[in-house]
């Protein structure tokens, strides 16, 4: 690891080790799971307990058997260490990111992203700046092997981990990986080159793990979460001509401190890509702005985006929610949901501010 990654390690494990799990989704769903696992030893169990539907049994549980584990290390449970398994998982995605980090503008937009964007989510037992983590380092890895033409094993193997680990962290890894998938496919495939035509069986295989969770959770007869949320999108119509819990949903998602930043940075990097001609007083456009890799990421923002949007407008009155209170997941969950919109937003950020400097 480099320098400045093992300082930013070092910081978020005395700041994870140091505090007790506090928020709702950390403590009441993934640590609760963790728990769970800690305590009977064993999946045999795991699903039957009545009444504890709220810590959603359907999600995968990758980073929870992790918890429970280092718990089952110290010999008895806590708030505190089991949590620090977010913080080991985060390790593979920094190296891939510290690999790719070339400047100290790189870096300094990543330090941003780390104690700004993701705050406490990362040590606080939450998995959504996990996610991000893994969406960014997926992305890293496709975007480099669209380079490579020659067949090496450790490539697909590493892409295989990442991509796996993805869709194993919570329900939208899934989304995002085929987000990830459709967009290479759109970008960069081509039939003729073969490292591509093994790179589609990678992808099959890779979804093989949460494929064998799903049908694990189907036959203990758990009812996915997800679905009940959105209800076959009954509601989907009613919610979008809803004006009022539209324009609620815009501002819960765009006027937050995370938005704020990734968008500050974003068009502070974009600006760089326009200018006027001053014989002809022509507005220019820089062709290194439609570079394959832009094109891959914004695509992947736009997609999962809008999975997002669709997601937030089907769920609003679902049972599944706090039905007292009023658009409570556009209220409680927007922020966090777009921590990879976020993570993309950032990436994107980074490849543009490179592109520029290897232009000149």
């Amino acid at each position: 690891l480099k320098l400045y990654i093992v300082l930013i390690v070092l910081i978020l494990s005395i700041i994870s080790l140091g505090s007790p799990v506090s928020d709702w989704d950390a403590r009441s769903i993934w640590l609760f799971n963790s728990k769970r696992i800690f305590f009977n030893q064993s999946l045999n169990e795991y699903t039957n307990y009545i009444g504890s539907e709220f810590s959603h049994l359907d999600y995968p549980i990758l980073v929870q058997t992790l918890s429970a584990s280092l718990a089952k290390l110290i010999g008895n449970w806590n708030e505190i260490f089991p949590k620090y398994s977010s913080i080991i998982m985060a390790l593979p995605a920094f190296i891939i990111i510290s690999d790719f980090l070339k400047n100290k503008i790189d870096k300094l937009i990543f330090f941003i992203l780390i104690f700004f964007i993701y705050e406490k989510r990362l040590i606080n037992g939450d998995m959504d700046a996990l996610l991000g983590l893994y969406t960014i380092s997926s992305l890293i890895l496709l975007i480099n092997f669209s380079k490579i033409n020659k067949f090496n094993f450790n490539n697909y193997l590493t892409l295989f981990l990442y991509l796996m680990t993805l869709t194993m962290i919570k329900v939208e890894g899934l989304a995002i990986f085929f987000c990830l998938v459709v967009s290479y496919l759109i970008v960069f495939y081509n039939h003729r080159k073969k490292s591509n035509n093994y790179l589609i069986l990678i992808f099959g295989i890779s979804l093989i793990p949460i494929i064998t969770w799903k049908i694990f959770i189907y036959d203990k007869d758990i009812i996915s979460s997800s679905y009940l949320m959105i209800s076959d999108g009954e509601r989907f119509i009613e919610n979008l001509t809803n004006f009022k819990f539209i324009l609620v949903l815009i501002k819960y998602i765009l006027l937050n401190k995370q938005m704020f930043i990734s968008l500050a940075l974003l068009l502070f990097a974009l600006s760089k890509y326009f200018s006027i001609n001053k014989n002809t007083l022509l507005f220019m456009i820089n062709k290194n702005l439609f570079t394959k890799e832009i094109i891959f990421i914004f695509f992947n923002i736009l997609s999962y985006a809008s999975i997002l949007f669709l997601v937030f407008i089907m769920s609003e009155g679902s049972l599944n929610n706090y039905s007292e209170i009023e658009y409570f997941m556009a209220k409680s969950s927007s922020d966090r949901l777009f921590l990879p919109i976020h993570s993309l937003l950032i990436m994107c950020s980074i490849y543009l501010n490179r592109n520029i400097i290897n232009s000149k």
